[in-house]
């Protein structure tokens, strides 16, 4: 091998990848400088093996580990970003469940406070108003309170949906690259 010239080697590498397209080119199909494998069950008619490799297979290689690098980026973003829309999910339930317990709370002590407020214009103090006032304004705040969650809720949902929509729409601008591809 000291004494192989480069013409030695080339004719060398020349046939051992010639070998390994024979070997994964089904026995029926056209010759292996005739076709572009792209199964193991059925070749490409039509498309001729390419004379130059660009960047050779260095190039290759990396243009593969790029690839590699990018899905495996997007699945650790999508692996990261379900969790948190389910937990946020989970979140704006418990919200809107609290939400149902607070209204009609909040329309009692309102309505409670009405009655209060006309009995005591009609000359009956017989309640005490200002606690009827308290636990009117208690109910609103957290009312208040809920809804304020809720909105930031619903804008960390919105957030995260977003984020996992781009990462989808990446993900599947890599996928319809492949079928381009094959």
């Amino acid at each position: 091998m000291a004494n192989a010239t480069v013409e030695d080697i080339s004719a060398g590498m020349s046939e051992i990848v010639r070998s390994e397209v024979a070997r994964s080119v089904p026995q029926d199909a056209p010759a292996p400088s005739a076709t572009l494998v792209a199964s193991q069950d059925a070749p490409v008619e039509g498309i001729r093996l390419p004379r130059r490799i660009p960047g050779g297979f260095d190039g290759v290689s990396q243009d593969l580990a790029q690839r590699a690098h990018e899905w495996a980026m997007i699945v650790r973003v999508l692996e990261q970003q379900r969790p948190l829309l389910a937990a946020a999910e989970a979140e704006r339930d418990r919200l809107y469940e609290r939400l149902a317990r607070l209204l009609p709370e909040v329309q009692e002590t309102g309505a409670a406070l009405k009655i209060q407020i006309e009995a005591t214009k009609a000359g009956e103090v017989n309640g005490d108003l200002a606690a009827q006032f308290g636990k009117s304004l208690s109910a609103l705040e957290d009312l208040e309170d809920a809804a304020g969650a809720l909105a930031a809720n619903v804008i960390t949902i919105r957030s995260a949906w977003e984020q996992y929509a781009r990462t989808i729409i990446r993900a599947q601008r890599l996928r319809e690259d492949l079928k381009v591809v094959r």
